[in-house]
């Protein structure tokens, strides 16, 4: 039996050979666009997490853990100390995805329809995209310093900002095709889902569904609300990042001219825990 563990830079997850995924809110990124280092603060939280993570593995004779990073350890100054820290504390090894990797584990792991599709995969320090035509293998691939964590650092509550500069943050995308099916995955993906159908329980198979541009577009006076977290209470945890993400989004659908998305619950997480070239790394 196999369990994998992501440690992204706004929230660390677990998922067992059930299925069952289990994540908490850490922020390791916050602060590391002003300091080139992981946060003090999340280093420490990121750790407790790993070691009740572990003691759930250990409970369930769960041996085989896949623990990986992504953006946040990728691009610190401090990530190979991070690691170590990690090893002395949990005994867990973390394997450092590159953001390529990263991207191509998204397309494995993403639930979507058939045919061209292009995933968008934010996470709290980078946004990932990836376009493939047979939908299996990659075609293009991306990965943007633009996370959620990293845009709060960034604009800090300014959203009026964060619109007006958005778009030219994403010129880059200037090469991804306009006509295939655009998935969105990553925390603020699937809890903007939630907003979007107003659950008051997080339900991963009712996120895991198509919506449109125009629902989107409705509820973003919500989402930019100080009161997000009393309108939706769903999104209490990620309060805020979330409207960086809603902003992100709108603006590259606007940019692809999609007018309908698809949101995944599922991501790279499962697709480590389901690929047996991940093997035991522990």
């Amino acid at each position: 039996m196999r369990a994998a563990i992501d440690i992204g830079s706004n929230s660390v997850r677990l998922a067992l050979p059930d299925g069952t995924v289990t994540s908490q809110i850490t922020q390791l990124a916050f602060g590391i666009q002003d300091s080139g280092v992981l946060s003090p603060v999340g280093v420490t939280a990121t750790i407790e997490a790993l070691k009740q993570f572990k003691a759930t593995c250990d409970a369930q004779g769960v041996s085989d853990i896949y623990v990986f990073a992504t953006e946040a350890v990728r691009r610190a100054k401090d990530g190979d100390e991070f690691c170590d820290k990690v090893k002395q504390a949990t005994g867990l090894t973390v394997n450092v995805l590159s953001g390529i990797q990263e991207a191509e584990l998204a397309l494995r792991g993403v639930t979507k329809p058939d045919g061209p599709v292009t995933v968008c995969d934010l996470g709290g320090g980078s946004l990932e995209i990836i376009c493939s035509r047979d939908g299996k293998n990659p075609d293009y691939i991306n990965s943007l310093p633009l996370g959620v964590v990293v845009l709060k650092n960034m604009f800090n509550g300014d959203f009026r900002q964060a619109i007006d500069e958005m778009p030219k943050m994403l010129t880059e995308c200037s090469s991804v095709p306009r006509n295939n099916t655009v998935v969105l995955c990553g925390g603020s993906a699937c809890n903007i889902a939630a907003a979007m159908l107003n659950l008051k329980v997080y339900d991963k198979n009712a996120v895991s569904t198509k919506f449109t541009a125009r629902q989107l577009d409705d509820i973003m006076p919500i989402l930019l609300s100080k009161r997000l977290s009393v309108l939706r209470p769903i999104c209490t945890k990620r309060a805020d990042t979330l409207p960086y993400g809603a902003i992100l989004f709108q603006t590259l659908l606007n940019y692809l001219g999609a007018v309908e998305f698809y949101v995944s619950d599922a991501s790279n997480l499962e697709a480590v825990l389901n690929n047996s070239e991940f093997g035991i790394k522990n």
